[in-house]
């Protein structure tokens, strides 16, 4: 039986968004894997958590101080311990290069859009990164473009890993309410960043809709303001039929995505892209920007959209067809939460193993 530490530290991040997500739906499967003990370090120390929070300790420094006080313990008692750590950086220690640690890489957005990241976090960035790189830590990337990109500007790592992101969505047993209505709508349920193109989303919708292919838009998450700056300059029989609906539960989410006629993502970059994966688990088809990364994950499955003016009459095909085929994901099973947690515990194992044979 293993023991690992989870650095949910990333909890005192408020900014965290869909990472912290991704982080807590891990640990939540991690914990019901049988046969090894997970233990957040947010419960294992509750009173220097709650102090960093009070206090706005830095996440960072919260992780070293317990990384390094567990790993000294775990050397003076002989023991197994194992650390995961679900963003980028690895502890500053004196004991050791992090074999006994586990590090996720999610994208290397700071590269492609530098001009959102000051110069210090741009640096603070390339050196966690690369001291990721020159780790003997499994570095676990989200996906091989995520990898590449990587790769482009750092060495390759000594032990690294491609692990696609968990995807929690469950189709309800009953037909959703949505389902019934009628409406047309394309759903794009992600928060407003500049990377992910919501100019170019709203102009496709626009021709669409003009088309009579769709009838609304329909927009979750944060960005309401943006959108409404974006959708003043359009005709009023379309800004019209923009629909922002804000943040969402989750049932609230999954019976937008299984009533939409698309889901609709047109990003310039994503690491993984975890909103597209969630419809496609769902069944919903997906309008994607055509990007190495959504290649990677929704060939076959997706329709690319190469540029503005894409050809409406294959967009037609592609629906029509996908509601007479109900093709299914080709990764939904790879990416359910259960065996995405089991596939990190491996890791681990994997590396005991080998260094017991050579022993």
């Amino acid at each position: 039986m293993y023991k690992y530490l989870f650095y949910d530290t990333i909890r005192l991040n408020s900014g965290a968004g869909g990472v912290l997500n991704v982080s807590d739906l891990l640990l939540r499967r991690m914990r019901l894997c049988k046969g090894d003990r997970i233990q957040p370090v947010s419960e294992l120390h509750p009173r220097i958590f709650a102090a960093a929070r009070r206090l706005r300790i830095s996440r960072f420094l919260v992780e070293i101080l317990l990384y390094n006080y567990h790993r000294l313990r775990a050397l003076v008692a002989g023991e197994q311990v194992f650390s995961l750590f679900p963003n980028y950086f690895l502890p500053l220690t004196l004991f050791g290069r992090h074999r006994d640690s586990i590090v996720i890489v999610h994208d290397l957005q700071y590269k492609v859009y530098p001009e959102y990241f000051s110069r210090t976090k741009r640096l603070w960035l390339d050196w966690c990164l690369w001291r990721a790189a020159h780790s003997q830590a499994d570095v676990v990337f989200i996906s091989r473009s995520s990898q590449h990109d990587f790769e482009r500007h750092f060495k390759r790592c000594e032990h690294a890993t491609v692990i696609f992101n968990p995807v929690d969505a469950t189709r309800a047993p009953a037909p959703a309410a949505a389902e019934n209505t009628g409406e047309r709508y394309l759903i794009a349920s992600y928060h407003y960043y500049p990377h992910k193109n919501f100019i170019g989303t709203l102009k496709l919708f626009e021709r669409m809709k003009r088309e009579g292919l769709v009838d609304w838009l329909d927009i979750t998450g944060n960005g309401a303001a943006e959108v409404k700056r974006m959708t003043a300059t359009m005709a009023p029989e379309i800004s019209s039929c923009v629909r922002h609906r804000g943040l969402v539960s989750r049932k609230e989410l999954t019976r937008l995505y299984c009533g939409a006629a698309a889901f609709i993502s047109l990003s310039a970059f994503e690491g993984f892209n975890l909103s597209a994966a969630e419809a496609a688990t769902l069944g919903v088809p997906l309008l994607l920007s055509d990007i190495p990364v959504h290649r990677e994950l929704f060939g076959g499955y997706g329709f690319f959209v190469g540029s503005e003016n894409c050809d409406l009459g294959e967009l037609s095909e592609y629906l029509a067809h996908h509601r007479e085929t109900h093709p299914t994901w080709l990764h939904a099973e790879t990416c359910a939460p259960g065996i995405v947690a089991r596939r990190y515990l491996t890791l681990k194992r994997e590396a005991v193993s080998l260094a017991g044979a050579v022993q």
